[in-house]
This record gives C-alpha cells, structure tokens and sequence, in this order.
C-alpha cells in the first residue's frame, strides 16, 4: 500500500492529486487497485500521510506524538568503547581472560575514580559488560577485591607482560628507562606498609607508601614497586637493579634518575652491572668535586657571563645559546657542567631580592625595638632572626648582631625609666656570597656513556627528558585518583597501585596517538568528549514498547576515534551486536 500522486494541467495550472494504491498480482504481472480517492493535498500533508502508510505496513516503524517519546535510561557507550579496543588491542584481554573485574577497575579509574565497592553498580551503567558477554546484576560485588587479590600476586608476571607487549608493539622501544619516587598517603585503618616520612603530598600528617616507577622514553609503564613510607630515594637503586636483572634480564640498560639518587655506591652497583646512567650532582657534590675551581673559579654576573663562558672554554648546546656545557672526566666517569642562562639571571635576582627583603626586616626590627615600651628577651629575639634568615635563605652570607641598647621612657607622671632592649647589626660576607654566586644556574650531568658513542649534547638531552616521569606521577595523582588510599592490606594496596600503573599505560597510549597526529590534546579531554555519546533506552508511553539507541556521534567524536584507531567502535554491525546485548538488563 502507497500514496500514489497524479498530477494533471488545466488551462496552465497544475493540479495534484492523490489516491492510496495497493499492489497486487494478476496473471503474472503486478497490478494496482484504488483504495481511496484523496484528492488534492499539500506537500506537507502528503508527506505526513506517507510516513502514516509506512508505519502501519512496517511493524519496526514509530508513530508517536513528541511527548509520548521518553528517554527513561542511559549508559555510557563511546568512551568506554574506546578504552576496551585499546585494551584489547594491547592483548590485556589475555592475560586476564577470567576476570572480568580487573578491566572494569582499570576503565573505572580513567573516567571516573570510584571506590572499589562501587565498581559493580558503575559496570551496569556502561556498555562493559556486553563486551565482556556478562550480566552485571549477577555479579558479585566482592568480586572486586577478590581481583585486587589475584592480581597482587601476579604483579611480576604483569610486569613483564607490559615489557613483552611493549617490544612487540613499539618498534623503537630501546633500553634507555627513567626511574624516579613518589608518595603518596594513606587515610582510614592501618596499613602494615605504610609509614610515615618525607611526603611528596605536602601531607607529613599522613602515613604514606612510596612507590618506585620505570617508564621507557615514550612514557609507558612497565617496571614498579610499592615501597614502605619511610624508604629514602638513594636506597633504591641497588634492589632495583637486581630485581630488574632478575625479571627482565636486561644486558645493556641505560638508566635515567634524579640526582636525589647518586651516591658512590648506587654508581658503583650500576658499574658492576654493566649498566649505563645518566643523572647529576646537588650543589654540595658539586663544590666537592674538585673541577669547579677550574671551570668557574669566580662567580659570573649579569653583565659579564658571555665573556666567562668563552674564557673558561664552555660550548654551546645550541644555535640559541641559552645554555652552555664543558665536560670533564674522573675516576672513568664523565661529569659535563652546564650552565642555563637564564636560570641563572633569576637566581641571580632571586638572591638580591630575597638579600634586600632581609634588609628591609632588619631596618623595621630596629625601629620597633628603639620604640620598646618593656625590656626585650635576647632569646626571643634571636629566634626570630634566625628564623628570618632560614626564611630568606640567607644565612650563609648575611650574619646578624645583637647589640645590647636603652631607650629611656617618660611615663604619664613624667617620671623617667630606662627600657633595655637592643639594636641589629649586620655584615655581608662577600666571600660566602659568591660561593653562592658561583653555582647559580649550574647543573653537573654525570654518566658512564662512552663519550665516542654519546656526545655530551645527549647526555644533556636525556636528563632534561626524565620530568617524563614525573609527569606520569602527576597524572596517576590527579586524574587516575591514585591518592588518598582508603585499603588496609597491604596485597591490596599494591594491587591498588598496578591499578593505576595500567590505567596510566591507556592514558600515555592516547597522548602517544594524539601526538603522532598532531592534536594537542589531553587524553581526559578526549574522553570527555567521548562519554557524550551514550546508549539511550527510548521508551514510548501509550504503547508499552521501548527501544536502545546510541547518540549520533559527532564530528568531532569521529575524527579523535580515526586518530586513536577505535573507528570500528561505531561501525553499525559492532552497535547493532552490543545494542542486542544490552536489552537484557538496560
């Protein structure tokens, strides 16, 4: 049955008309009855009559008014669609194939952190389960922690996995690897491993565990460990590297670390291993050295460092000259020192400024204590010098006397009495001021790389790459929720941390594929715009009949899902398959 359309002329004006036809068959051949004579319609009301005739011949087809639509439930789709192709296409869906619950935590932590007894009400509000061929509503929620248990003791194993996968997947995966620590603090019951100690978190309030990160150069994880709270940085390195040897027998290692790391022995394991480094002295060893009187024997100033740098035979690192380098050898070792231009300018500043501020309080002290009204307490006093001068970070050079004074006070009957109090004085050690001077903008690389093989401008390079690592630990803080940590045992807790470790590895392959296509931006961003488009239960209220929908994804949402290789996640076979899935608890 259709609307057929007869159009006739009279006298140069044109007349349609309209009639509903029905098909049928006759000897063979197909022939068409009148059912009804319409007459005349507009376009519009032929139009609304044909969708009419289509719905009533097709039983899938809708007609409903507006109001009688409903959108009664929704259910994350696109974002989460995207993030399980990565993880599949990363084979994690291998190495896990039973549990069901550890792709849920790691998705779970890359949109939006939740506790973990959560996890199987968040899963039935995703498109994860019609992936994974599983009920939600049947699991258990203590599935959860039961993963967080099986994975604990499977930490190693996914470990090396990661390096195996990465040497695969990553043509130019090397042996070059930062390694750095962090913190992080621990709130609720107590956990056997935490303890209290430097906290990176500004939180010393809080017991903490420090966790130790590899990550290669393209800032995928695949080596860490959950250290007790109280563990100083510079007793890692040789457990490290036994550990390493140990899981992934690394011949040729090139390790990168901050210099909150070096110490005699650490380099001397790394030697006795045949391993490379690249790393830098603090400021102290720097002085002890014992190259820095022949490099810079006299502090530079603002007015003369160019001339400085080409007596004292220091290199360019580049065409722009903001940076410049000698390299000196010891003991086998190279020690290149490098002097930052502009780092320098603002220390140099810095200490003029932080110099004069500390002026500044000196002359008002003087004031406030000439106008004393009670005797002042030299002890008192002297703390508050001192703490001014820890302040101001001045003390080194800038050395402050108290010299006893009286202030003579006449009273409202004019009776006269003698106040004691004090007066400060000061002198600039010129000769403590330029040692500090003279290490302004100074940084001292230190490595075993063979100067023939790697020139001093990729030693320099190397190191001014590790804040790599330290951006990982920022995003693990920030938007994985890495932190606080509400588990007690300490399993759990380590499983916790390999939670976020592969949450993290989604993350940098992300940015990594932004990045090789030139968009700028952040992986948070990009799943932002993802989680748009969702699963939609339609529902019709007079006709008790409902229907699944996925939002039109946008253009926009198209573009970042060719960028990231996930295109197949909206292809109309893929949606058709999981819409099907999803009927039977959406």
């Amino acid at each position: 049955m259709f609307l057929k359309k007869s159009t006739t002329t009279i006298k140069g004006k044109t007349y349609n008309n309209y009639k509903i036809v029905e098909s049928y068959r006759e000897g063979g051949k197909v022939k068409h009855r009148i059912l009804f004579t319409l007459g005349s319609l507009s376009d519009e009301q032929a139009e609304r009559l044909r969708m009419a005739i289509a719905a009533y011949s097709n039983p899938d087809l809708v007609v409903a008014k507006s109001d009688d639509i409903v959108v009664t439930k929704h259910a994350a789709y696109l974002a989460v669609a995207t993030l399980h192709h990565l993880w599949q296409e990363w084979g994690f869906g291998e190495f896990c194939p039973d549990d069901h619950c550890l792709e849920a935590l790691v998705l779970n932590r890359c949109l939006e952190p939740l506790p973990k007894i959560q996890i199987k009400e968040w899963m039935a509000t995703t498109v994860l389960p019609a992936y994974l061929d599983i009920d939600p509503h049947q699991a258990d929620e203590f599935d959860v922690y039961r993963s967080l248990d099986h994975l604990s003791k499977r930490e190693a194993e996914l470990q090396s996995f990661l390096y195996q996968r990465l040497k695969v997947k990553r043509p130019s995966f090397n042996d070059y690897f930062f390694y750095d620590l962090t913190s992080t603090y621990v709130e609720g019951s107590r956990c056997l491993i935490a303890k209290l100690g430097y906290s990176r978190d500004h939180r010393p309030d809080r017991e903490q565990i420090v966790v130790a990160l590899m990550i290669t150069p393209e800032g995928y994880p695949f080596y860490w460990q959950v250290l007790e709270g109280n563990t100083q940085d510079i007793t890692t390195v040789t457990q490290l590297i036994k550990e390493v040897n140990s899981q992934y027998h690394l011949q040729h290692c090139t390790l990168v670390f901050d210099r909150g790391m070096v110490s005699a022995a650490n380099l001397m394991s790394l030697e006795a291993t045949s391993w490379h480094y690249v790393s830098a002295l603090d400021r102290d060893e720097i002085v002890t050295s014992g190259f820095l009187e022949d490099a810079l024997p006299e502090p530079a100033s603002p007015q003369d460092w160019e001339q400085i740098m080409a007596l004292r035979e220091f290199i360019p690192y580049d065409e722009n000259q903001f940076l410049f380098y000698r390299e000196f050898t010891k003991n086998g070792r190279r020690y290149i020192l490098a002097f930052d231009v502009a780092r320098f300018l603002e220390e140099y500043r810095a200490q003029e400024h932080r110099l004069q501020t500390a002026l500044a309080w000196l002359e008002q002290k003087n004031k406030a204590l000439a106008q004393a009204k009670k005797a002042r307490n030299q002890q008192v006093l002297a703390r508050e010098v001192q703490a001014m001068l820890k302040r101001q970070r001045v003390q080194r050079f800038l050395r402050v006397q108290m010299e006893p004074h009286e202030v003579k006070m006449t009273n409202a009957k004019g009776q006269e009495r003698t106040v004691p109090t004090f007066q400060l004085t000061y002198t600039i050690k010129d000769e403590e001021r330029q040692k500090e001077q003279r290490l302004h903008g100074l940084t001292c690389f230190v490595t075993n790389l063979p100067a023939a093989g790697v020139p001093a401008r990729e030693v320099i390079s190397w190191y001014r790459r590790k804040n790599k690592v330290e951006e990982a630990f920022q995003e693990i803080k920030s938007y994985i929720e890495l932190r606080p940590i509400y588990l007690t045992r300490s399993e759990r807790v380590r499983a916790h941390v390999s939670i976020c470790m592969l949450a993290y590895f989604l993350y940098n392959d992300m940015e990594r594929r932004l990045r090789e296509k030139g968009l700028s931006e952040s992986p948070p961003a990009v799943l932002a715009q993802l989680q748009k488009c969702q699963i939609n239960r339609l529902e019709l209220k007079k006709q008790q009949r409902s229907k699944l929908s996925i939002t039109e994804p946008s253009e926009e949402q198209k573009r970042y899902l060719q960028v990231l290789g996930c295109e197949s996640t909206i292809d109309a076979f893929q949606v058709k398959r999981v819409l099907k899935k999803m009927k039977n608890w959406l």
